[in-house]
Formats: C-alpha cells, sequence, structure tokens
C-alpha cells in the first residue's frame, strides 16, 4: 500500500514539476517566474524526499537541506533585485502619498 501512495506522489510531483517548469517559461510577469521557481525547488525537494524514503537511504537528506537553500536563497536575490529594478522605487503596491486627495467613485484618478 505505501508502494502505491509513493508512486502516485512521484507522478503528482513530477507532473507538478513540469506545470512548474512551464510557468518559469512563459510568466507573463516576473513575479509569476519567482513563484514558479519556488514551486519547481519545492517539488523538488519532495521528490528528493520521496527517493530517500523508497530507497531507505539518509544521505539524501543533506541534499533536501541543500536544495531548500539554495532554493530560498535563489528567491531571495530574485525578490531583491526586482525590488531595486522596479520603475517605482521598488513599491509592490501601489502606496497613497501622504496628504493626497482620494478620489470618490464618480472621479477618475489622475
Amino acid at each position: 500500500m505505501i508502494a502505491i501512495i509513493i508512486q502516485t506522489s512521484f507522478y503528482i510531483l513530477i507532473v507538478a514539476t513540469l506545470i512548474g517548469f512551464y510557468r518559469l517559461a512563459k510568466g507573463p510577469t516576473v513575479v509569476d517566474r519567482i513563484l514558479a521557481f519556488d514551486s519547481v525547488v519545492l517539488c523538488t525537494v519532495g521528490l528528493i524526499v520521496l527517493l530517500s524514503r523508497t530507497w531507505e537511504s539518509p544521505i539524501f537528506l543533506e541534499l533536501i537541506l541543500i536544495v531548500s537553500s539554495l532554493g530560498f536563497f535563489g528567491t531571495v536575490a530574485f525578490v531583491s533585485y526586482l525590488k531595486r529594478t522596479l520603475p517605482d522605487k521598488g513599491k509592490f503596491i501601489e502606496e497613497e502619498e501622504p496628504g493626497a486627495k482620494t478620489p470618490t467613485p464618480t472621479e477618475e484618478r489622475p
């Protein structure tokens, strides 16, 4: 029974990894690509965990830590690069200026 669950999990993680690679290549925005990279790393860690369980080898635990760390630091590097290169000085969301008049629903924004 456990073998069937592990094999099914392999297939699900492989499909999720392929979808993540597709989103990484086709993502319409940089943020989509960052999230796709993070999901690919997460699925890769899951696959390594399943391989470690299947082969009953604790050696892969170090590899899991290394891949997880590389994925985390890669995501942080992407976000810091994105924050520096955004045209609006690193603002991810639109922030109102202090003292600015907020438009009513009938007024248009400038």
